[in-house]
């Protein structure tokens, strides 16, 4: 009984801390509260964290970083991104992703609160969907893209999540 004590109160602390407050938006028509998908609530700014899970323990992910410095294509805009990918065949798409996933740097340990918002792809292909995801779609292996929070500092908790395809 005393195992599931502790793992209750972190995980209900990251979640008191993760929720803040919603606001809903009253049109002149109705009262309908807007839902927005996590895909919307990606941050602006590039990404903090590029890397491959080693290891998950609760909330708490170890990961292997890459170093981005590596991607040609980091610094591009999505659209531009997508030109960039499409205008390579296959092989040489395959390539790059592995030079770029050749270059690790170091491990990181980041906590994802539980409730951020997060998405995943649907498939490899440059213009695949996403949807959204939660911490039960993170795997061992997967790569992710983490946004930390500027809200707190000295410590790697995320603020957004976006997941690569895997099979």
């Amino acid at each position: 009984m005393k195992k599931f004590i502790i793992p209750a109160i972190i995980a209900t602390t990251f979640i008191l801390v993760s929720c803040g407050t919603t606001e809903t938006t009253d049109t002149t028509n109705t009262n309908t509260t807007q839902i927005q998908s996590a895909e919307s609530a990606q941050p602006e700014r590039k990404m903090d964290i590029y890397g491959k899970i080693t290891s998950i323990e609760w909330n708490e992910i170890s990961l292997l970083q890459i170093d981005t410095s590596k991607d040609p294509t980091f610094n591009m805009s999505a659209t531009d991104k997508k030109k960039y990918m499409q205008a390579m065949d296959e092989s040489a798409r395959m390539a790059l992703k592995e030079e770029i996933n050749s270059a690790t740097l170091w491990e990181v340990k980041i906590i994802i609160p539980v409730g951020i918002p997060m998405i995943k792809k649907t498939a490899q292909w440059p213009d695949a969907p996403n949807v959204d995801a939660s911490l039960a779609d993170i795997k061992n292996w997967q790569y992710i893209s983490v946004w930390l929070s500027p809200e707190v500092k000295d410590s790697k908790v995320s603020e957004f999540v976006k997941i690569a395809f895997t099979q």
